[in-house]
């Protein structure tokens, strides 16, 4: 009963691998390729006829042996059509040309003994035996042509070919251990003829990938796919395995299943160990799969992706960047460990170590090794320079210490626009080997964009050292600014204090500027030890009018300031910082003013907003100037002006919610404009003034 099972389980995939055939034979019908010459569909229908005989009639009937010898016969003729195709031109048959006539020959008598068999009758036994004879020696010739073909085969093709060419080989291959085994045996042989089907399987497919993939497009199988398809087929192996052991153990006559299922759960278990828990074994698996599936080392795509990553992803911001750049150099390479060497002001300093405390780094002078792989951007081999292959100068640039310790593997050069950045060495992986131009270029390339992360760290550092430095110099020239008003107020009293210091009005007006000075000095010495933050709460309804005059009278002793306009006008602002911008707006209109032109503070009312206009008949200001550099820092049309007044000016007035306008016409004067909400409710938000 198992038998039968056996047998027509045998037969449907035999029958199955038939169907695969016929359906290569349609699509070829369908899709023109460079091989699709009219002897491999010959080659195609034959085969499939071949294996249903075999499934009906079994494998060793006359009638299969005679469809088999026809299609030895159908891809001899596809293989010398290739041959043909390429081969040059001759009056003579060439040797080749001679092996194909002769395994032609042969496999053609063969082809017309078995028709006499079915025709007049012949011995069974004498048939296959002769009939294996005879198709050993077809498939020895056969694969040797085969090798011919591919070798003489030009490149261009060969990627179209190369396919076909394999089941083909597959076939004559598994052909010639065939009847090798029947032949020196004297016996068919049983497991290899019941295993035929399968191999015609894996032949089909690969006919069948030949036809689906442009003609000189390479199969090109991903990584993780080939890493896959490897462990599914030692997965196939293994139960290939057991169900061998189970078919062939029972009839024995001995009791080995104890002993073979427990050697076979040590071995999955050692097995599963090794790959689980031993680097080593999985570096090795890694470099087998690498070294016979691809025609590269690395999958590009892939590293650069998991460089840039390491560089950058969340997982790694913990650590700084030094010690990114070495593990994402690392991860390239599969080393353990590494360190870092910074190169800075003709100074040099190891930066980083990572993994932290794996590494030992000597307070070595590295500037002779940072220098020569500048001047040459060479990769260094630590080993070549131990085995003294390596260049003279490169062995006296490299550290004694570092030469000493066997740990480290290899130093790479970190080089940004022709400058050496730092170099990175690393520590012998697992598996140790050679590095090859793979290795390098992509090293190189790494390096390249490693040491760009790093100067743009370190630029970062600069200019957020500058950033600071550059708020000291605004805070101080802000003060400048300040200081020189007050200055210009105080040169001013004085001068007319000659004149006019017996009339009691001057001796008044001279008293309140000396207090206003004396308590603008005092509150910016408090503005500059801190950053004042004016909010809601600081905000109130004020006077425009009350605190225009109160600057204007302030200034009438050094110049004409008027206020005019409208009596009160009420805004929601910080009385402080208004003075405080009227004292910056009025300074500058009367120094862009002739002695005897009055400024005006005109006081209104637009809308909802009280408004308060500086107004003065200077030189003004051109369009452009106002557009573009007015409100900017540290840019002034007066000789020796700071350019800061109006940059704060419209810092105060924004924060508090106002707006600070400009008009101004060259030869003409100019019209500050301070607009103030008189709204009654709180601010929408709170607004940070920075002290000048």
């Amino acid at each position: 009963m198992m038998a039968d099972v056996i047998t027509g389980l045998w037969a449907a995939i035999t029958v199955s691998a038939a169907l695969g055939f016929v359906a290569l034979a349609l699509a070829t019908l369908l899709r023109r390729r460079p091989f699709s010459h009219p002897s491999f569909f010959l080659g195609l229908v034959s085969s499939a006829l071949w294996l249903v005989l075999m499934a009906w009639f079994g494998p060793a009937s006359v009638s299969a042996l005679s469809v088999e010898a026809v299609r030895n016969l159908s891809w001899l003729w596809f293989m010398a059509s290739l041959w043909s195709g390429d081969a040059p031109r001759a009056k003579r048959i060439s040797t080749v040309g001679w092996v194909y006539i002769g395994l032609f020959a042969l496999q053609a008598i063969m082809l017309a003994v078995l028709w006499r068999a079915i025709v007049f009758g012949a011995p069974a036994t004498l048939v296959v035996n002769g009939f294996a004879t005879v198709q050993m020696l077809v498939s020895a010739g056969a694969l040797v042509l085969l090798h011919n073909l591919f070798e003489s085969t030009r490149t261009e093709k060969r990627h179209a070919l190369g396919l076909p060419l394999s089941a083909l080989g597959l076939l004559w291959a598994y052909d010639l251990n065939l009847y090798a085994i029947t032949y020196l045996s004297g016996e068919p042989a049983g497991l290899m003829v019941m295993l035929r089907p399968m191999v015609m399987f894996a032949i089909a497919a690969l006919f069948g990938l030949a036809l689906l993939r442009p003609g000189a497009q390479a199969v090109q199988l991903s990584r993780p796919a080939a890493f896959r398809s490897l462990a599914l087929a030692g997965i196939g192996g293994w139960l290939g395995i057991l169900s061998l052991l189970a078919l062939l153990l029972p009839g024995t006559g001995y009791d080995f299943g104890g002993l073979a299922q427990i050697g076979v759960l040590a071995a999955t278990v050692a097995g599963a160990g090794l790959m689980l828990l031993s680097p080593r074994m999985r570096a090795h698996l890694r470099v087998w799969t690498a070294k016979h599936f691809y025609e590269h080392r690395y999958d590009y795509r892939a590293e650069w992706l998991r460089f840039t990553a390491t560089l950058n992803r969340s997982e790694t911001v913990t650590l700084s960047i030094d010690a990114r750049v070495i593990k994402a150099l690392a991860d390239i390479v599969e080393s353990p460990a590494g360190i870092l060497v910074l190169s800075a002001g003709g100074a040099s300093t190891v930066a980083a170590i990572w993994p932290s405390g794996e590494c030992r780094a000597e307070d070595d002078d590295w500037s002779a090794m940072i220098d020569w792989m500048g001047a040459t951007a060479r990769i260094v081999q630590l080993d070549e320079v131990r085995s003294g292959e390596a260049p003279p100068d490169e062995i006296a640039a490299i550290p004694a210490w570092l030469v000493a310790d066997t740990s480290y593997w290899v130093a790479v050069p970190l080089v940004h626009l022709d400058h050496v950045e730092a170099l990175v060495v690393l520590a012998r992986p697992a598996i140790d080997r050679a590095l090859d131009w793979e290795d390098f270029d992509l090293l190189r390339v790494a390096g390249r964009q490693a040491a760009s992360h790093i100067a743009e760290a370190r630029g970062s550092e600069a200019l957020a050292e500058s950033a600071r430095f550059d708020e000291f110099h605004r805070r101080f020239a802000f003060m400048m600014h300040d200081v020189k008003n007050l200055a210009s107020q105080m040169a001013l009293l004085s001068r007319n204090a000659e004149r006019h210091g017996e009339k009691p009005e001057f001796r008044e007006d001279m008293v309140m500027t000396l207090r206003l000075c004396a308590d603008r000095l005092s509150q910016l010495m408090q503005r500059l030890s801190h950053q004042e933050r004016i909010s809601a709460g600081k905000l109130c309804r004020v006077d425009l009018a009350m605190i225009a005059r109160r600057v204007a009278d302030t200034r009438r002793s050094q110049h004409p300031v008027e206020v005019v306009g409208m009596q009160s006008a009420e805004g929601w602002g910080d009385r402080a910082m208004i003075e405080q911008l009227l004292a910056h707006l009025v300074q500058n209109a009367i120094e862009a003013s002739a002695p005897d032109d009055a400024v005006l503070l005109r006081v209104g009312q637009d809308g909802d907003h009280a408004t308060l206009r500086i107004e003065d008949k200077g030189k003004g200001m051109s369009p452009e100037f106002v557009r573009s550099e007015l409100f900017r820092p540290f840019h002034s049309t007066k000789e020796g002006g700071f350019g800061v007044g109006a940059y704060q000016a419209r810092q105060l007035a924004e924060a508090m919610a106002g707006t600070l306008s400009v008009e101004s016409r060259e030869g003409a004067g100019t019209i500050f404009t301070l607009s103030l909400s008189d709204g009654v409710g709180p601010l929408s938000s709170s607004t940070t003034s920075e002290a000048a």
